[in-house]
């Protein structure tokens, strides 16, 4: 009696110190700030973001080539002047002057080819495969935190019964000590009670280490600064499992997946490829420059100085590469790959495709499964709870083993275990499917 008295005390200090420390955590809580803090996410927004610049400066490539300068040099040679005589060393005087030139310059070139427009369209291509591949993190991100939020959720309830289980050996052990204080029932009773007792808390302790574990997952998931932090989940788990899942259709399936419309990008991006590599190898590039360079001479020397004189250019050149046409040349060997790596993404679509309906009819049938189980584990339950009832009784009176007291007990517990698992693979089937059909680019 005491031993139970220093325990509902500790459990009680217990609760009232849990919600101090303990955060708060809803599903839709956890859900976003793993969103927001996760490293992928965080890599693959940075990889939309720079394929956005890519778009945003496509028309870059069509600009000009413009250069200016500004040259001045100075002459190795210059004429020399005699000035005068030294009247010291009686020796002539001389000076140099050296010629300095300026000389600014502008060019301008300008190389066009048909496929300079073509690949203009695989910036916004590139731009939607990397906004695709990120919202397809954000998803598979998303349900595995809800899963594992669930999933907690079932290891909690685990928990309770458990301890509500550990409650009523210790309170028939009470009854049982009487019993054989009594000389009603021999000491064997008392002593199959406590190791019943400490095997339930050894079962219990376990389970709660489960807990813990999957919790930290949570906070890793979530991006906590201290994982170790107690969270408490203030969500519950669905009192009914009738969803309405006709709403989740194949059709919906096909259109919702990622995977398809990131191979139909990638097969625009091989067409557009291939597209490009035909007309920089069979269609003539053409090539336009400019150039300016007036130069004025002898700039310090302004009695010899001259006007600038003018230097520039202006040319057309029209190229076609031969080297591309003969037989087994680089351009007609990747024509000839990328035409295979077309192959290769429409057979591996037909794959995705077969996958989708796989997975579809898989989710479905487990959901109808677990619906089933569901009803036959609270039938269970009421059954063996009315068992459990009667034996409990029995052995009150002395009529039953305590075998029989254990394993009537046994098998509520293990129809309420059954409930809870039936319960989670409702959640987790209803959620791929969820995934499957509202997933969105």
């Amino acid at each position: 009696m005491i031993r139970k008295t220093i325990m509902l005390s500790l459990i009680g200090l217990s609760l009232l110190i849990t919600p101090i420390f303990a955060r708060n955590l809803s599903l839709d809580q956890a859900v976003s700030e793993a969103l927001n803090k996760s490293s992928q996410i965080l890599t693959k927004t940075l990889d939309v973001e720079s394929s956005q610049i890519d778009e945003d400066g496509k028309y870059s490539s069509l600009y000009p080539t413009v250069n200016l300068g500004l040259t001045t040099s100075r002459s190795n040679a210059g004429s020399t002047q005699i000035s005068g005589l030294d009247p010291i060393t009686f020796e002539f005087l001389s000076t140099t002057n050296y010629y300095v030139s300026l000389t600014a310059s502008a060019s301008l070139s300008f190389s066009f080819n048909p496929a300079m427009i073509t690949a203009l369209q695989t910036t916004a291509l590139q731009l939607q495969n990397q906004s695709i591949t990120l919202e397809k993190a954000k998803s598979d991100l998303a349900l595995q935190v809800k899963k594992l939020y669930y999933g907690i959720l079932v290891q909690e309830a685990a928990v309770q019964l458990q301890k509500d289980n550990i409650e009523y050996l210790e309170e028939t052990l009470v009854n049982t000590k009487a019993a054989y204080e009594n000389g009603d029932i021999p000491e064997l009773k008392v002593l199959q009670l406590q190791s019943q007792i400490s095997a339930q808390k050894a079962t219990e302790e376990k389970t709660e280490i489960a807990v813990t574990s999957q919790k930290r997952t949570l906070a890793f998931l979530i991006g906590s600064d201290d994982i170790t932090e107690p969270l408490t989940l203030t969500d519950t788990l669905p009192t009914t499992y009738n969803d309405d899942i006709s709403t989740y259709t194949l059709e919906k399936a096909m259109i919702a997946s990622l995977d398809l419309q990131s191979t139909a990008i990638s097969k625009d991006l091989l067409d557009l490829q291939s597209d490009i590599l035909w007309e920089s190898t069979y269609l003539p590039s053409v090539t336009l420059s400019a150039s300016y360079m007036p130069t004025a001479s002898n700039i310090t020397d302004w009695d010899t100085y001259t006007s600038p004189y003018d230097a520039g250019s202006i040319s057309a050149t029209v190229s076609f590469n031969l080297t591309g046409l003969l037989p087994g040349s680089t351009a007609k060997k990747n024509m000839k790959k990328l035409d295979i790596s077309k192959e290769q993404l429409i057979s591996g679509e037909d794959t995705m495709r077969t996958n989708i309906i796989l997975t579809y009819s898989s989710y479905v049938e487990s959901i109808n499964e677990a619906k089933r189980q569901i009803n036959l584990s609270k039938e269970n339950i009421e059954l063996s709870q009315k068992s459990f009832d009667l034996t409990a009784l029995s052995y009150e009176n002395g009529d039953t083993s305590f075998s029989d007291l254990k394993s009537a007990q046994l098998n509520v517990s293990n129809a309420k275990v059954s409930l809870l698992q039936s319960q989670y693979s409702y959640l987790s089937a209803l959620l791929d499917l969820e995934n499957q059909c509202t997933q969105q680019y």
